[in-house]
């Protein structure tokens, strides 16, 4: 059997008698011995090297850009190109020094996890959203699914540039953002504005008191209409109930100091709304019809 081949060494061609000749004589044979074992030797030498250098720097905390480099195997040139991509922090102490931190370091290979990158004949695409389907169903925009999932590790595989995130992550991750399909009139925050005259901050803080369900779509943050009706209802109902301070005042025509003084006195129950101190008007006046 004759096979032609091309010589390893001399890059000539020759006719072999098997498969696995790789040199055209016994001098090209010795010659490419020789070659392989100066680069196992080479190799082995630089592995000693850099374990020596890696002994050395284990218990120091900041590095030049050559000692980053020889940390982390890899070339200075790839250091200085990660720190102009600001994937990796540095401090410039002068024109010529700079510093980078382990701790940075340490942060960058955190921030960065491994992904796998599956082969289409295993991927099972039933199992797997697009950033795109996410958003449409969950009418939340791509960018704050691709902020959500990395901050959250989502599992993900990666299909040539496509990301495809785990549907049972991303299902269970929705579910606390689930609203109450039955509710079908939503408020704006301008449209209980104009209604009620709040401002936004009040809008927060009475939809944090009154637990009122609430959406997000698109960005836009909505409140359910008849949650926060009944809740302004019930508000406005309980007010008629109560007195504060200033109401007193200016009924009786009392100090703040006497109205503070009559409700310490008589043991008279006080609770904030707001801003505001309230107490039950049945019992206040019962205390100022007994003094007249």
């Amino acid at each position: 059997m004759e096979v032609k081949r091309i010589c390893q060494w001399c890059g000539k061609p020759f006719i072999a008698q098997k498969t696995t000749t790789n040199y055209c004589g016994p001098q090209c044979s010795k010659r490419g011995y020789k070659h392989r074992m100066k680069e196992r030797r080479m190799e082995l030498i630089q592995s000693q090297e850099l374990l020596e250098v890696k002994k050395m720097l284990e218990n120091q905390e900041y590095f030049t850009f050559s000692q980053a480099a020889k940390l982390m195997g890899v070339s200075r040139q790839y250091i200085y190109k990660l720190v102009k991509e600001d994937k990796l922090r540095a401090s410039r102490i002068s024109s010529r020094m700079s510093f980078i931190r382990r701790a940075d370091i340490e942060l960058l290979l955190k921030s960065k996890p491994y992904e796998r990158v599956m082969s289409k004949v295993e991927f099972d695409i039933a199992e797997y959203y697009t950033a795109e389907e996410i958003a449409q169903k969950y009418k939340v925009n791509t960018k704050w699914v691709w902020t959500y999932t990395r901050e959250y590790n989502v599992p993900k595989v990666k299909i040539r540039q496509f990301n495809y995130y785990s549907k049972k992550h991303i299902d269970v991750a929705f579910a606390k953002y689930k609203t109450d399909n039955d509710l079908t009139e939503w408020y704006t925050p301008e449209e209980i504005e104009q209604k009620y005259g709040m401002s936004r901050v009040a809008i927060r803080s009475h939809v944090y008191r009154n637990n009122i369900p609430s959406k997000k779509e698109h960005g836009q943050i909505f409140y359910s209409k008849l949650h926060f009706d009944l809740s302004k209802q019930t508000a406005e109902d309980n007010a008629s109930e109560y007195y504060t301070v200033q109401e007193v005042m200016k009924k009786y025509n009392l100090t703040r100091d006497s109205v503070y003084g009559i409700l310490q006195f008589h043991e008279i129950k006080r609770e904030k709304k707001g801003r505001f101190v309230r107490f039950l008007k049945v019992e206040f006046d019962h205390v100022m019809g007994a003094r007249k």
